[in-house]
């Protein structure tokens, strides 16, 4: 009991000190960039969890861009409420649960009926923080949206991708991560779900972690196998959203915080560069990842090849994959 609330203690304070440094370095050091991005681009992408947050404004500017956006988020409601009165001549909302693998499966299938091309993919959505509870499939809440719900869309649409890719101009799947990656350097291969011991603080770095490998792993087998597709992973920075509703000190100092942090807008910049910033079409990300629109280092767990292909494996096995995408990898 003793050893567990010492290692509570332990990723509290790991967290918070990862936390404020960014604040310092994104505030003071590295202050905010814009997306570099042609002005029309005529683009067809599609967004998890675009309906708030940053990611709502990162749809808002691929909208201005020309782009066509295909969104996916539990509140269709609010997402179509959100975006009325933006050009949305071509928007599409579908419902997207990925605490629910059918219902990952069902938009997957809704996205492919629509007969068009992907040029991006944007694993967006996410939850922060709260209580362990599992999903209707057995999977830990934060793993199964974060990061297992996004490798299975990634696999269903994985071939859309690459047909609609060329080795000039390869399409790209864009993983939003976080500077949280780093708490998940202790992450249990053998213990995904969190069943010995949980902390909030632990589940929701270790489905950053996960994102972020998923997005190493998966871009070198692309790269081998010469599919004309980029995966890209990204810290959007530290933003001031609703996913801080379960943090202490913020609830209690929100102007301090809403103005230490970064807006969504800002936040959202980041997702736009990556997923359209002409230069990162055959950049060199290896053991990198995007913050504040350009590349920095990952954590050396991260950066295992090792830890990428043990992790590869097991989400095979979770999901029950053979044959990622049914690309032959």
């Amino acid at each position: 009991m003793f050893r567990k609330f010492m290692y509570m203690v332990f990723y509290k304070l790991y967290l918070n000190l990862i936390g404020a440094l960014y604040v310092l370095k994104e505030q003071v050091l590295d202050r905010h960039r814009q997306p570099h991005v042609s002005d029309k681009v005529k683009q067809t992408i599609v967004i998890t969890g675009g309906s708030r947050g940053i990611g709502l404004e990162a749809v808002k500017k691929f909208l201005q861009l020309d782009c066509n956006v295909v969104v996916g988020c539990r509140n269709t409601e609010q997402a179509s409420l959100n975006l009325k009165g933006d050009d949305d001549s071509w928007v599409k909302i579908f419902h997207l649960d990925l605490m629910n693998l059918q219902s990952v499966r069902n938009f997957a299938a809704e996205v492919k009926n629509l007969h068009e091309p992907i040029h991006a993919l944007v694993n967006n959505a996410g939850i922060m923080f709260g209580p362990r509870r599992e999903t209707e499939d057995g999977f830990e809440s934060q793993f199964a949206t974060n990061y297992l719900g996004h490798f299975l869309l990634t696999h269903l649409l994985a071939q859309v991708l690459h047909e609609s890719g060329t080795k000039e101009d390869p399409t790209r799947i864009i993983n939003v991560s976080s500077c949280a990656h780093f708490l998940g350097s202790w992450m249990d291969m053998d213990d995904l779900n969190l069943t010995q011991m949980y902390t909030p603080e632990i589940a929701y770095g270790n489905s950053k972690a996960a994102q972020v490998m998923f997005s190493q792993y998966l871009d070198a087998k692309f790269e081998a196998g010469e599919i004309h597709t980029r995966v890209i992973s990204l810290h959007p920075g530290v933003v001031f959203t609703d996913l801080y509703t379960n943090v202490w000190w913020v609830k209690m100092f929100k102007f301090f915080a809403k103005f230490i942090m970064k807006s969504s807008g800002q936040g959202g910049d980041t997702i736009v560069h990556a997923t359209l910033a002409p230069e990162l079409a055959h950049a060199r990300t290896e053991k990198k990842y995007l913050e504040n629109s350009r590349l920095c280092r990952i954590s050396s767990f991260t950066s295992s090849i090792s830890n990428q292909s043990k992790l590869w494996e097991k989400s095979f096995e979770l999901l029950n994959i053979t044959d990622f995408g049914n690309l032959g990898i």
